[in-house]
């Protein structure tokens, strides 16, 4: 059983954890914290700045795939014509191709171009 004196304890240590606890957070702990939170940036910036070169480099890529499918279709669409024949370079294939086989030609998004060589498009 507990006695008024009992109850009267517990009141007393709840009261003093509260003051305690009511001060704040303390500079150092504030510090550590934000100390926490750079290390932690850190470590992310690299592996943002990794994820974002790959998706660039996979545009790149992907739009090759584009560009070699509109030229096969416009090899298909007439037998006499050949990506590596005379007289056929990256812009007059890139005429033939736009607005025909493809909506509009592709922009790198690493500021790369893109080169008809042998036949076949690659980047450059």
């Amino acid at each position: 059983m507990t006695t008024k004196s009992g109850i009267a304890n517990a009141n007393h240590r709840t009261n003093t954890i509260k003051s305690t606890n009511s001060r704040g957070f303390v500079f150092t702990e504030l510090l550590v914290v934000l100390i926490i939170i750079a290390i932690l940036v850190a470590i992310a910036v690299p592996f943002y700045s990794s994820a974002k070169q790959t998706s660039r480099d996979r545009v790149d890529q992907a739009n090759i795939k584009i560009l070699n499918s509109a030229t096969l279709q416009w090899m298909l669409s007439n037998e006499n014509n050949d990506p590596r024949g005379p007289g056929i370079n990256t812009d007059s294939l890139k005429e033939q191709l736009e607005g025909v086989y493809i909506m509009e030609w592709p922009t790198s998004p690493n500021n790369n171009s893109y080169i008809l060589r042998n036949g076949q498009w690659t980047v450059e």
